[in-house]
């Protein structure tokens, strides 16, 4: 092909908000830049192995990065241009294990590591909660000493599920603090709500020491300030990761979920509340649970696409 012929050809197929390969955001491809540090990596792990209701959270990656096309970089709220300040690409999807879940979280663990060799905080799109136990195992190596904020309809400190499986999308939160990949009292907890199998199942997070901001305190004012400057207390200038269960969010806005709970965050109390912990040391975080087989016009995958956005915009001030 001449050289006038490939240019115009590389000008008509170049990324548009509906045209061109499809990345998150319309990222370059990690696999395009073979040198250099990363500042920042959006990795799609497709796994939902683990569920205990509805499954289809294998398919968000793909979703969320289709939804992504809408996106812009400039964020207006923090006035900062994530990708602007951010050598960011995307890093694919990992392929892993759908049948073997101690290999999926080997391979997980194996893809964190690599992209944090190459410099990159990682911005995960998910796949189930039961991500999050090999995200954080790795993450902590590198980052000892993590705060967690985790904004989601559940605890995820189930022991176990009814067949007696105690790795699933409801456990990763305690698996992490029985391995000491987290201490409990630096797990802060958003949106928690419903009905539970007795009194007891918060035995665990009390004695642990876990911070809950339920509902009724997201929408009181004077609870919700306090809880919010807790963290910047316990956090300090210490490294944080946030991890974002779209069934945090009600499903009257995020319908394309496995497990919806209703009476949840609304989109705008979600954001705000992510973009009131800017200038903590946000080093990663991730979206899960967009499954858009339940999905209505794409806006639990649009919310997704933004929710991983709002993390990249953390990430970035923090490095600034």
């Amino acid at each position: 092909m001449a050289k006038d012929d490939e240019s115009h050809f590389n000008h008509l197929t170049s990324q548009t908000a509906i045209a061109g390969i499809r990345t998150f955001s319309r990222l370059p491809t990690l696999v395009s830049d073979e040198n250099g540090d990363v500042d920042l990596a959006v990795l799609g792990i497709p796994f939902d192995s683990l569920v205990t209701f509805r499954p289809g959270a294998r398919l968000g990656p793909n979703a969320i990065r289709q939804a992504s096309g809408l996106c812009r970089n400039y964020s207006q709220q923090m006035e900062v241009d994530v990708f602007d300040r951010l050598r960011a690409f995307d890093a694919g999807d990992l392929a892993v294990n759908p049948f073997d879940f101690n290999e999926a979280f080997r391979q997980i663990g194996d893809g964190i590591r690599f992209l944090h060799r190459r410099g990159a905080s990682v911005v995960v799109l998910g796949g189930d909660h039961s991500i999050l136990l090999p995200i954080l195992r790795a993450t902590s190596e590198k980052y000892p000493g993590l705060t967690l904020v985790q904004f989601d309809a559940h605890s995820d400190t189930s022991d176990e599920s009814a067949s007696g499986q105690r790795f699933h999308h409801g456990t990763s939160v305690r698996r992490a603090i029985d391995e000491g990949v987290v201490e409990g009292s630096r797990v802060f907890q958003i949106g928690i709500r419903g009905f539970i199998e007795s009194a007891e199942y918060n035995d665990f997070s009390r004695q642990a020491g876990i911070r809950v901001l339920g509902m009724q305190g997201v929408h009181n004012d004077r609870e919700r300030a306090v809880f919010l400057e807790t963290i910047r207390e316990v956090a300090g200038d210490g490294p944080c990761y946030l991890t974002f269960d779209v069934d945090g969010i009600d499903p009257a806005f995020a319908p394309g979920t496995g497990t919806p709970v209703v009476g949840g965050l609304t989109s705008f109390e979600a954001i705000d509340i992510m973009r009131s912990l800017r200038g903590l040391r946000f080093i990663g975080g991730d979206v899960v649970e967009v499954a858009p087989a339940y999905d209505h016009s794409e806006i639990t995958a649009l919310l997704g696409a933004a929710l991983a956005l709002e993390i990249g915009a953390l990430i970035s001030i923090a490095r600034q």
